[in-house]
């Protein structure tokens, strides 16, 4: 069977959660279960890879155009170069305008619609107003459509009227190897970011309005807590970041953006606890990860984040209960929420049984 992924900016991945997702599972079903899967990757893509043609067994095609500057001719390019494949899928809603094609062809088009992208932030009014459309074509004429939360599927059913053809796959993660582990290594990664290993609370988080990092920072400064905040994030000079930046302290510390697998895996893994601000997206790797790492997750109350963690976490709505929590946990035992969300990655959550998932569905809909 000939799989095509689309809509990434490729692979190997260098960017974010859709081109890991796409490596991950591209790779598991070509190396464990002899599917043929070609990925679409962006102009950018094939300059930063120097045009590599295979990766891992996977074959990698290029689309002319940019996804970030180029969106909709970059989706369309894209699913024009793998027409000819048994399944196509589609990651993000940029293909809505040109849907009729699958329509019309009876092809199995999934498209992944990713979270509520028109509720991002960074997005102007009318840009809000046509990424609605975009995914309520994408609701009325996607032939199939994966959500990678139950709550996502949820939006699409109420809101959006769609009844069939639709399931949810989450991500997955990687057991993280650094916990309870005590190296040279470790101890040099700690020393250079100055952390003592399970005495800090940590933010892993792109640092924008709808990540609610501004309401988790002011309601750790409520009170003189026992441990540091360490915020991990790129920092762009925006007016949000620069606000943020203001709140920085000997007790609130923003160490920049951390790319070194090891060294966040360090990070994770000697956190007390970890603090999830996300309000707008599906399923978070970022949340994964820190079950993966044994954490005590401090989350947003929504949904998305209440479908992952369960009652095996905390839950904020205002800077108060941001404090309130802190407190908490600083001065009582909730050992048995780290064994719990990390049983959660190790029976479900993890990149093996997702690709299993992958597999099971991608043959129901072949049939």
């Amino acid at each position: 069977m000939k799989v095509a992924f689309i809509g990434s900016r490729g692979i190997p991945a260098n960017y974010g959660g859709f081109e890991t997702f796409v490596e991950e599972v591209a790779v598991g079903l070509s190396n464990n279960y002899n599917y043929n899967v070609v990925v679409v990757g962006d102009i950018h893509q094939k300059q930063k890879e120097n045009d590599i043609l295979s990766y891992k067994g996977i074959d990698i095609l290029y689309s002319k155009y940019s996804k970030p500057n180029q969106t909709i001719r970059f989706y369309l390019d894209s699913m024009l170069k793998v027409w000819d494949a048994d399944i196509i899928y589609s990651c993000g809603v940029g293909n809505a305008f040109f849907l009729f094609l699958p329509f019309i062809f009876k092809k199995k088009f999934i498209t992944n619609p990713d979270g509520l992208g028109w509720k991002r932030l960074k997005w102007s009014e009318s840009g809000k107003k046509i990424l609605k459309f975009m995914f309520y074509l994408s609701a009325r004429i996607s032939p199939y459509i994966i959500t990678d939360s139950v709550a996502i599927e949820k939006v699409f059913r109420d809101k959006f009227n769609r009844k069939n053809n639709i399931n949810t796959i989450e991500y997955g993660a990687y057991i993280n190897q650094t916990i309870d582990q005590e190296s040279p290594k470790i101890k040099a990664v700690l020393e250079r970011y100055k952390l003592s290993s399970h005495q800090y609370h940590l933010v892993v988080s792109r640092l924008e309005p709808e990540n609610n990092v501004d309401i988790i920072i002011k309601g750790y400064l409520i009170e003189d807590h026992s441990y540091p905040l360490i915020i991990v994030g790129n920092i762009l000079r925006t007016s949000f970041v620069n606000s943020l930046l203001k709140l920085a302290s000997d007790k609130v510390v923003f160490i920049g953006g951390v790319y070194n697998k090891f060294e966040l895996e360090t990070i994770r893994s000697n956190a007390f606890s970890y603090l999830h601000g996300h309000s707008v997206g599906g399923t978070n790797p970022s949340l994964l990860e820190a079950m993966a790492s044994k954490n005590i997750c401090i989350c947003h109350h929504n949904e998305f984040n209440k479908d992952i963690v369960g009652d095996s976490g905390f839950y904020f709505k205002t800077q108060q209960d941001v404090s309130n929590i802190i407190t908490k946990i600083e001065n009582n035992d909730f050992s048995n929420y780290k064994e719990e969300v990390f049983a959660k990655v190790t029976t479900h959550f993890n990149w093996n049984n997702i690709v299993k998932l992958y597999d099971n569905y991608f043959k129901k809909i072949a049939e």
